[in-house]
C-alpha cells in the first residue's frame, strides 16, 4: 500500500477556502478518467428488471473485493441488491450483505463471489491506495461522481458534477467536530443524484515528493439535510462522509515482508550491537 494513502487519512483536516483550480482536461475528460471505473450501479435484481437504487464505489486490496455505498439507499433497496458490473445491466453480481461502518451513513457491501476481472466489463475496483480518508482536496478539481440511466437506449452512464469542499461545524449524524459539505460549481445541477455518490479530487503532480498527477476517492456523499450551514454563495448539494472504515474492512496486504510487532532499525539510527 502506498506511504501516501493512510498517512493522509490521519492528518487533520482544514476549511478549503480558496475556489479549487481550473481543470484543465475539461468536465468530459474528467468523466473518462479510468479510476471512476469503480463506480458502478447498485441495482435491484428482484424479478427479471433492474432498478436502479444508487450509485456503490468497488475497492480491492489483497485480493479482497468490496463496495461502499450509502445505508439510507440500501435500506431503501430491499433484500435482492446486485452491482452492475456492464452499463448495460447484463453482467451483475448479487450482494451478500452489507453493514454499516462506524459512520452509520456508510454501509460496507460484501459481495457474493470473489470479483474476477473480464473482457466486455465496464467495472474495474480501484486500489486501496487511490482512496484518501481525509477529505481534503487540497485545492484540486473536485467533482461528485453518480450514475444515471441515459433516457435513450437505458444504458447507466457515469456523470461528474464539479463541487467546492468547505469544513463547517459538525452538526446531523455526524460524531466528529466538523462536517464537510459539498456545493456545486454549476448552479443547481438537475442530473445530480447525490445518495451514494463519491467525491473524486483530480491531484496535480507534486514535484517535491515526486509525485505524478493522481485522481483520488475522497468521501462518500449523503443528501445534506440539515441545511444550517451555507459555506458559499449557493446551498450545500451534499455532506461528505470519510472512508477510514475501508482501512479496517479490506485485509491488510503483507505480501514481501513479515508480519512482526517489531521495531525495526530507522535509517540514521545509532545502533548498539551486543
Amino acid at each position: 500500500m502506498p506511504a501516501r494513502d493512510w498517512a493522509l487519512a490521519h492528518g487533520r483536516a482544514h476549511l478549503l477556502s480558496t475556489a479549487p483550480r481550473p481543470c484543465n482536461s475539461g468536465s468530459m475528460d474528467r468523466e473518462r478518467a479510468r479510476e471512476l471505473r469503480a463506480v458502478a450501479p447498485l441495482v435491484s435484481i428482484a424479478g427479471n428488471k433492474l432498478t436502479l437504487i444508487s450509485t456503490c464505489t468497488l475497492v480491492q486490496n489483497a485480493g479482497k473485493t468490496i463496495a461502499f455505498s450509502s445505508a439510507d439507499a440500501l435500506r431503501r433497496g430491499g433484500e435482492q441488491l446486485g452491482i452492475a458490473l456492464t452499463l448495460d445491466g447484463k453482467r451483475t453480481v448479487p450482494v451478500a450483505s452489507w453493514t454499516m461502518g462506524r459512520d452509520s451513513r456508510v454501509a460496507l457491501i460484501e459481495l457474493a463471489g470473489p470479483f474476477i476481472d473480464a473482457p466486455g466489463f465496464d467495472v474495474t475496483p480501484l486500489s486501496i491506495g487511490a482512496v484518501c480518508a481525509s477529505i481534503d482536496t487540497r485545492g484540486a478539481p473536485a467533482a461528485l461522481v453518480s450514475l444515471v440511466v441515459d433516457v435513450e437506449d437505458g444504458k447507466f452512464v457515469r456523470h461528474a458534477v464539479p463541487v467546492q469542499v468547505d469544513t463547517v461545524e459538525a452538526g446531523g449524524m455526524s460524531d466528529d467536530a466538523s462536517s464537510y459539505l459539498a456545493t456545486a460549481i454549476e448552479q443547481d445541477p438537475d442530473d445530480l443524484t447525490v445518495d451514494g455518490s463519491v467525491l473524486f479530487a483530480w491531484l496535480p503532480p507534486d514535484p517535491v515528493l515526486g509525485r505524478p498527477s493522481e485522481v483520488v476517492a475522497l468521501a462518500l456523499a449523503v443528501p445534506y439535510r440539515n441545511k444550517t450551514a451555507q459555506p458559499r454563495d449557493r446551498p450545500a448539494v451534499a455532506e461528505l462522509c470519510g472512508l477510514t472504515d475501508l482501512g479496517t474492512a479490506l485485509p491488510f496486504d503483507q505480501a514481501g515482508s513479515e508480519a512482526s510487532n517489531e521495531l525495526g532499525q530507522v535509517a540514521g539510527e545509532i545502533r548498539e550491537d551486543d
